[in-house]
């Protein structure tokens, strides 16, 4: 019996590498101007709207509580969907590549890393470095955040 293979694209921030799974990834785009929001979480830097749809755009390097992204031309934004298909936007420094990773590559997360480990699917080692595999889920509160940039649209429960 084979082992089930996933593919994971990784990004930069800060120099290391983090990867998402790559169902979980909508489109990689370039920056553009956001709409801010008032009061909401400094990691929430506003919305973007794209094809009818308000997504929150989130700058990844402050919600790791890291100094904020610097904002260019060449600022990257991958837009995730959770299983609800909800949409998110994540500013990071690069996109790096696409890896298929199988389930005995993905290690668990030892306490030396960057971020809190409840975020952290795993860690895989490939080719000598080290990717850190998010749980966007558990980063992010995709409900509240939709709550925040889409008060009109989210349904109550």
């Amino acid at each position: 019996m084979s082992e089930e293979v996933m593919e994971y694209l990784s990004f930069l921030i800060d120099e290391e590498e983090y990867g998402l799974n790559i169902l979980d990834v909508k489109e990689v785009r370039g920056w553009s101007e956001v709409r801010k929001l008032p009061n909401s979480e400094s990691y929430l830097l506003g919305v973007l709207e794209l094809r009818g749809e308000y997504i929150p755009i989130v700058d990844l390097r402050q919600r790791f509580n890291m100094a904020p992204s610097v904002l260019s031309k060449t600022t990257v934004v991958v837009i995730v969907r959770n299983a609800k298909g909800q949409s998110l936007g994540i500013i990071v420094d690069a996109v790096a590549e696409v890896y298929q990773l199988s389930e005995s590559q993905i290690k668990s997360a030892p306490g030396f890393v960057k971020i809190d480990e409840r975020y952290i699917e795993g860690i895989a080692s490939i080719e000598g470095k080290h990717v850190v595999l998010i749980r966007l889920e558990k980063l992010f509160d995709f409900d509240e955040l939709h709550e925040v940039t889409q008060p009109d649209l989210v349904s109550e429960e």
